[in-house]
């Protein structure tokens, strides 16, 4: 009884809420030093950049000249208001956390964060936004040289078989069935 009881003390403890908010919160922990490894709480800076640039074009689309510049520098400020309240690490640490914890194990976090300390993670965290950047002037110049009009082609050819198809034939529209007989 002794030795049954010994064995079952494991399984129980595992199964015990106390191991259970331990294991969750060693898990919280481990996904928040992995998501500030991989810099999270910066992935945020390129849109106050756009929402700059965003601000500045409407700016001088609305003739703003020097003598408006505080009103820009006053919008600026709101507007950096505004996304420091909804984009601040505070903010969405939780439910990044919260996004990740369903995808990896606690050692799983571990193992993604010894990465991300290792030479190799931090060269690729070094250079991840111009490669994913460039990546996608990649893409976009393969899609607008080679694919859109390609795509354009495809979409113009299908335009006119529908047409063919609606056609009317003695008058009528051809229906799928007199296109293709069936065999019988």
């Amino acid at each position: 009884m002794t030795k049954l009881l010994f064995c079952l003390l494991p399984v129980l403890w595992l199964a015990s809420p106390a191991h259970a908010a331990d294991t969750d919160a060693a898990q919280r922990a481990a996904a928040e030093r992995f998501l500030r490894l991989a810099r999270a709480e910066g992935m945020t800076a390129p849109l106050y950049d756009q929402v700059g640039r965003l601000m500045h074009a409407r700016f001088a689309q609305l003739g703003g000249s020097l003598q408006y510049e505080d009103v820009l520098r006053d919008y600026q400020q709101q507007a950096r208001a505004l996304l420091d309240q909804e984009l601040a690490w505070e903010t969405l640490r939780e439910p990044l956390i919260e996004l990740y914890l369903p995808l990896f194990t606690t050692e799983e976090f571990e193992q993604l964060s010894a990465f991300y300390e290792s030479e190799v993670g931090r060269r690729l965290m070094d250079n991840l936004q111009m490669l994913s950047s460039e990546s996608m002037a990649l893409v976009n110049q393969r899609w607008e040289q080679r694919l859109a009009p390609r795509m354009q082609d495809l979409l113009e050819q299908m335009a006119d078989e529908i047409e063919q198809r609606q056609a009317p034939v003695g008058g009528l529209p051809v229906t799928p069935a007199q296109e293709s007989p069936e065999q019988p």
